[in-house]
């Protein structure tokens, strides 16, 4: 069905389809647009193409109600996030039952591994033609489809499998659970054991054995430098190197970036490199890196900012680079091991997985993720969770519950298995590890307990560092965080309860239960109070620093700043007194929290992982709390001179959090990083402004490095144009908006799409969207809009898969996406991406260039962000392209030459006298 929104209470249904079938046929269909008594959102229009005209002489639901549910008597319903359209028809006094598929959820068990499971995902996946998406009778078509696709899958895999998945529908109130009851009535099954897992489990000895590891390297007592000029001659053409790597080219930029590399590691120090699209520095770093670490028994970290990249190097990179080693130095190349490693999050913990398997009263995200990790537990060697599509975010809490995050005791040291403990047993077992900027930075802060000991380390997409660096050092706190943590530690089912029942039935002298107890009684009281006055508090800054109304309306979130005037204002004794309060509650709250956790270390047996989850959780309770206790009495009372302030209101859900993150990163990264390290060296394709690393070397605290700038191999000035056309209006003018849907039209006609918009504004995109749409569908070019017809990934598989498309993205298509060949032939950027200047990080790092920061910060910043966005056009030396800034400060300016002249140097017009589409078409044209 379709509707006006997502709520089912305050939205209605629009349009409504359903088909009627069996394993053979399609035996009926109906089809009916729904009068929802209301005006209908321009976007639903946009995506349906359901005018207000059409559903005002539509009937209303009641007159189609009896007609439906004839139409539904006696069959089994089948739907794709079937919750939506029961939540809909439940609204509607229309009652479906319990025996119901989902198709959503069914290629969730059998597809564990899936690019996605949006209903056009699987449908593409799955060879099956879609019809018109968002349409109500045609996506019914889809889901038919998808659902008969799907039941072979499902009748192939392991019967104990199957077994397991009906004992979990039976636990819960799974949609699936009727299927799986029936399914060998419903489907001609034709059950063979493929692995035979026991439908108890998996056998932790077996999986032990599975994720035994080799031992660690071992470091020679002599170092053997790496010959930069051998580095330099097996990335020349003619090479036994070259010869043996696919496609190889000989890049005079890459073999200098590879000898300063090898130059860095043996003498120590610092490097910073900037290597243009095209110049192939994963191998520039990946060779000398292998080949010093296997002569010396060494480690070198590579650190990346995406774990796509992560995955690329280790999967496809990285054999590679082993393989061709060997005809530089065949010995070399047998003893070279690498492997990835990531946070804790990433990876499953057995022993909670065990329990969540074991537990009663599950909710169905919570089931279904346990089905979809059954069959993988049995194979995987990494338990990584890369390894599957974890879905929809509402399954994220259900991982989290069985990932390592938050696993207390490893299961390894009682002899158990752990695939963290595999995971780091790999990375000390190997010469090249990968991990990416979270890890790296998160290391640091808990003082370097998750990465192997190492001396050498190669940070790619360094650009991205400052901004890793800043999120995982800041802080974050509201209403949902206290929530979660006196959930936690309170409720019927909550740690205190769970603990008391524990401490009932353990063994204890009179004296250690009267302590145990008295803790108890301690928290319990001390405890709602304290989460009580932490609410106030919370409300009660907002009310001191709540944004205008003109302010409200203005940015989807609201920010304000906490400054000493702040704090020195007489409202600000409210929030003081308050602070006060918590202080003193939390003083009660925290020691008993740790005398309990004694209690049940010293107490509780360690029976199916109980004494583990009760000490995981009371240890996160007391984490959660200590944060809000040092954190928020900083912003509050005690500031930090390094530290930024700030409250964020959230406009869609009026919560109030409290911020704060530092002001630089480049002290902590120097004391905590560099200076523990022999040799670093950072790389990425844009990090340089005005010709030079300074700016970047200075962000990053990369205090005395080398620095190397190489252009690009590729011929830019045939490859690319830059088209700035003339006479357009300041981004700030009223005409601005028209002009930008004007071009991206005929940009999009000459091309026949292949064409990306950049934005800085999601209004800006949606009111183009709206615009452009209708005419360029009428030319079978189709509308990709980000945030209107679906997530970044999806999209950019949609733009890859359909050249006729026109891709109109945000932030999340400024980098990191890659449309080589004919896919991308066109780069709008609609304007030049400033940072918003009321951003509470961004202002307050402005202040540190005094009147000059706009040319010094702001400029430079923007810079590199457009440099990031240029980048996304030119992929490879047959790329060709054209790119349009239709911002008129880029010449209108007096900064304006320094965002061209960041650019590689290529062919740049302004059209004049002859149109955005001539020029367009000519250049595309043009063969030389």
């Amino acid at each position: 069905m379709e509707t006006t929104g997502l709520s089912a209470s305050r939205d209605a249904i629009i349009e409504i389809g359903a088909v009627r079938f069996d394993r053979e046929r399609t035996i009926d269909e109906f089809q009916t647009l729904v009068n929802p008594g209301r005006e209908l959102p321009q976007f639903i229009q946009d995506l349906t193409g359901i005018t207000q005209s059409q559903v005002d002489s539509a009937p209303g639901f009641p007159r189609i109600a009896g007609d439906l549910q004839r139409f539904l008597a006696g069959a089994t319903p089948v739907a794709h996030n079937a919750s939506f359209d029961l939540g809909f028809l439940a609204q509607n006094g229309i009652d479906l039952g319990s025996r119901l598929c989902d198709t959503f959820e069914l290629a969730y068990l059998v597809r564990p591994a899936a690019k996605g499971y949006s209903l056009p995902q699987l449908a593409r996946q799955l060879s099956i033609n879609s019809g018109r998406s968002h349409r109500a009778l045609d996506d019914a078509h889809t889901a038919r489809e998808v659902f008969l696709a799907l039941l072979p899958e499902l009748a192939r895999l392991d019967p104990a499998l199957l077994a397991e998945f009906r004992r979990l529908s039976r636990e819960s109130d799974w949609n699936i659970g009727a299927l799986l009851d029936a399914a060998e009535d419903t489907v001609d099954l034709q059950l063979t054991s493929l692995t035979s897992t026991a439908i108890g489990g998996v056998d932790s000895r077996e999986l032990r054995t599975r994720l035994s590891r080799p031992p660690p390297i071992q470091s020679e007592e002599d170092e053997d430098a790496i010959d930069p000029a051998t580095v330099a001659e097996a990335l020349s053409d003619g090479s036994s190197f070259s010869d043996s790597i696919p496609s190889f080219e000989q890049r005079d930029e890459q073999i200098e970036m590879a000898a300063a590399i090898a130059d860095t590691i043996n003498r120590g120090g610092r490097l910073m490199v900037e290597a243009g699209t095209g110049v192939g520095k994963s191998l520039a770093y990946l060779l000398p890196a292998a080949l010093y670490a296997t002569r010396n028994g060494q480690r070198v970290v590579v650190s990346t900012n995406t774990i796509n990249l992560q995955e690329q190097l280790v999967n496809k990179d990285l054999p590679m680079v082993k393989e061709a080693l060997g005809s530089i130095d065949p010995g070399a190349a047998d003893d070279f091991r690498f492997s990835s490693l990531k946070g804790r999050a990433n990876y499953l913990c057995f022993k909670r997985w065990e329990r969540e398997r074991r537990a009663s009263n599950l909710d169905e995200a919570r089931t279904m993720m346990i089905a979809k990790t059954t069959g993988w537990v049995a194979t995987t060697e990494t338990g990584d969770r890369a390894e599957l599509n974890i879905g929809p975010p509402q399954f994220a809490s259900a991982w989290n519950a069985m990932s390592a995050q938050r696993a207390f005791e490893c299961p390894a040291r009682a002899g158990g298995p752990c695939f963290l403990q595999a995971a780091r047993s790999n990375a000390e077992a190997s010469h090249v590890v990968v991990v990416n900027h979270s890890l790296l930075i998160s290391d640091l802060v808990s003082g370097g307990s998750a990465i192997p000991e190492y001396d050498i380390l190669i940070i790619d997409e360094a650009h991205h560092l400052e901004d890793v660096a800043t999120d995982q050092l800041t802080f974050t706190f509201g209403q949902s965080d206290i929530d979660e943590i006196f959930s936690d530690l309170l409720t019927e089912g909550g740690v205190l309860v769970r603990v008391q029942s524990a401490l009932t039935d353990s063994e204890m002298s009179d004296g250690e239960r009267d302590v145990a107890e008295r803790n108890l009684q301690r928290v319990q009281t001390a405890s709602p109070r304290l989460r009580d006055e932490m609410r106030s508090l919370l409300r009660t800054v907002g009310s001191v620093l709540a944004p205008t109304q003109g302010e409200q309306q203005t940015q989807y979130d609201s920010r304000v700043r906490i400054l000493q005037v702040t704090r020195d204002a007489p409202e600000w004794e409210a929030v003081l007194q308050l602070w006060d309060n918590v202080s003193v509650l939390h003083s009660e709250v925290s020691p008993g929290l740790s005398e309990i956790a004694e209690s049940v270390r010293l107490n509780v047996p360690d029976t199916a992982g109980a004494k583990d989850a009760l000490l995981s959780d009371l240890v996160q309770v007391q984490i959660g709390l200590t944060r809000f206790s040092d954190k928020v009495g900083e912003m509050i009372s005690e500031p930090e001179e390094g530290g930024i302030y700030w409250a964020n209101f959230r406009r869609q859900s009026s919560e109030v959090t409290l911020n704060s993150a530092p002001l630089e990163v480049g002290p902590d990264l120097q004391a905590k990083l560099y200076d523990e390290k022999r040799a670093i060296v950072m790389t990425s394709a844009t990090m340089s402004t005005d010709g030079s690393l300074d700016h970047s070397a200075d962000r990053l605290g990369f205090e005395q490095s080398s620095h190397l700038l190489l252009g690009s191999p590729f011929n830019y000035s045939e490859l690319a144009l830059l088209l700035t056309p003339p006479s357009l209006p300041h981004p700030n003018s009223p005409q601005f908006q028209h002009a930008v849907e004007n071009a991206i039209l005929e940009a999009a006609t000459a091309a026949q799409g292949s064409t990306m918009a950049l934005f800085t504004s999601h209004g800006a995109l949606r009111t183009t969207a709206r615009s452009i749409r209708p005419e360029l569908e009428s030319l079978d070019i189709q509308v990709l809009s980000q945030g209107m017809d679906g997530p970044p990934q999806m999209l950019s598989e949609w733009f890859l898969e359909e050249p006729r498309s026109v891709l109109l993205g945000t932030s999340s298509f400024w980098q990191g996406v890659d449309f080589a060949g004919d896919s991308l032939t066109v780069l709008i950027i609609t304007r030049l991406p400033f940072t918003v200047p009321s951003d509470p990080i961004f202002q307050a790092r402005s202040e540190q260039y005094g009147d000059q920061a706009f040319t010094k910060y702001a400029v430079p910043q923007a810079i590199l962000k457009f440099r990031q966005g240029f980048g996304r056009l030119i992929r490879s030396s047959t790329d060709r392209g054209v790119a349009i800034v239709l911002d008129s400060r880029l010449t209108g300016s007096r900064y304006g030459t320094r965002f061209i002249n960041s650019l590689p140097k290529m062919t740049v017009t302004n059209g004049k006298g002859q149109g955005t589409q001539a020029v367009v078409k000519r250049w595309l044209e043009y063969t030389g």
